[in-house]
């Protein structure tokens, strides 16, 4: 080898040294991020609002003292409960928020803001922000409906506060979104440059009722676009021929959120979607015919994370990537007023197993970021972590990743 090869060489090794460098320190702050989310964090809540996105600040979760939409120092989204017996502490120094852990010093966060057009009113006299929101990959998501019909049944599925934070008036000021709103915080967001993913979700409804709601939507979207790229999120059909019409009225993308991969736990745990929709074995047999109408990665579910035991959770998102569906995961969270209020979610060790397995599957099977993101509302969880291994970062900090414009 020539003196020239050796250089090069040498300059390969430190270029690749480096990377793997910068990798570990980000996926050690995903780390902290979940030890966040199960041990909590101390701080003075009036010391720290100045820093605070307002609508963030007045949600349901920070007035109960949660801090939700956190960047860490290297740009790792978290989030965490308040605890004053905790080792993780922020405190303002030079008028900035800074992170500690058991007195050392972590580094600056910094909170995430919304979208300056999320304070527009609409022609119906509402603000945008009280019918969608904007999230930090630019895409927009809706929840059309506050509230679930499974209530009324007493089927709730046992983790979900969605009819417990339909009575919080400060968030829930529309409870029923008209398609004509949702086309016009579409078309604002777009306008504005982020509008470039679309999701839409709800509360359980008939199934009829659902198809014809979500196709209203897309109509009145493609009035002004002949095309988006999003989501649907809705129960299994009856009927799988169905999910051709939603592809045909526009959606890119279908998800049919199963909760939870264990047969018998799905029926314990999401009572009303077991009877509901023909149960667990007809939701996932919806999923695998929606790949022929959608494509590979294109169709979504999502697993509650620590609702089942680790290996149930990992053989779902095995099975399921196999047959080309992404099946997400968030972290279980106890929320006040539901059933399972009280209980804890597994530690952080155990989620990072989660997420770290849950990855390479996901790799192993061809996914992409952009499909990572584009399903339901669970990632930067595992979109993040998925970035940092397969190495799509600069330097020492994650950067924000955002759909690619549509205009």
């Amino acid at each position: 080898m020539s003196v020239a090869e050796l250089e090069i060489t040498r300059e390969a090794d430190v270029v690749t040294y480096d990377k793997e460098a910068a990798k570990q320190v980000l996926l050690d702050e995903v780390r902290l991020g979940l030890l966040l989310a199960e041990k909590g964090i101390n701080y003075n809540p009036a010391e720290i609002r100045e820093f605070q996105d307002y609508y963030e600040h007045t949600s349901a979760y920070n007035r109960q003292r949660g801090l939700t939409g956190i960047s860490l120092p290297h740009g790792v989204t978290a989030r965490g409960g308040f605890n004053r017996f905790t080792p993780y502490s922020l405190v303002v120094e030079n008028h900035k928020p800074v992170l500690y852990d058991d007195g050392a010093r972590v580094g600056e966060i910094s909170f995430h803001k919304a979208h300056p057009v999320t304070e527009t009113v609409l022609s119906s006299g509402e603000k945008f922000r009280h019918v969608a929101n904007v999230s930090q990959e630019g895409g927009v998501s809706v929840a059309y409906s506050n509230e679930c019909s499974l209530k009324d049944k007493g089927e709730d599925c046992l983790f979900c506060s969605i009819n417990e934070r339909a009575k919080d008036g400060v968030l829930n000021k529309v409870l029923i979104k008209s398609p004509r709103q949702i086309a016009e915080v579409y078309h604002l967001a777009r306008q504005a440059g982020v509008g470039n993913h679309f999701r839409i979700t709800g509360g359980f409804v008939p199934e009829r009722r659902e198809q014809e709601y979500y196709l209203d939507v897309a109509d009145a979207i493609r009035e002004r676009y002949s095309s988006f790229y999003g989501v649907g999120i809705i129960g299994a059909p009856s009927d799988f021929g169905v999910l051709h019409k939603y592809r045909e009225a526009g959606f890119t993308n279908i998800s049919h959120n199963l909760e939870v991969w264990d047969r018998n736990l799905f029926a314990a745990i999401c009572p009303g979607k077991e009877k509901r929709n023909g149960g667990w074995q007809h939701w996932v047999a919806s999923l695998e015919y929606a790949v022929n109408v959608f494509g590979k990665g294109n169709v979504h579910t999502n697993i509650v994370g620590g609702l089942a035991p680790l290996q149930s959770t990992l053989e779902g998102i095995e099975y399921l990537a196999s047959k080309g569906i992404v099946c997400h995961f968030s972290a279980f969270r106890p929320e006040k007023g539901t059933p399972l209020e009280g209980y804890r979610s597994p530690e952080a060790a155990w989620h990072w197993e989660l997420l770290d397995k849950g990855t390479e599957i996901f790799r192993r099977y061809g996914f992409t970021t952009l499909q990572l993101y584009s399903g339901p509302a669970s990632a930067p969880h595992h979109g993040q972590v998925f970035q940092i291994k397969y190495g799509e970062f600069e330097g020492e900090r994650l950067a924000q990743w955002k759909f690619p414009s549509l205009d």
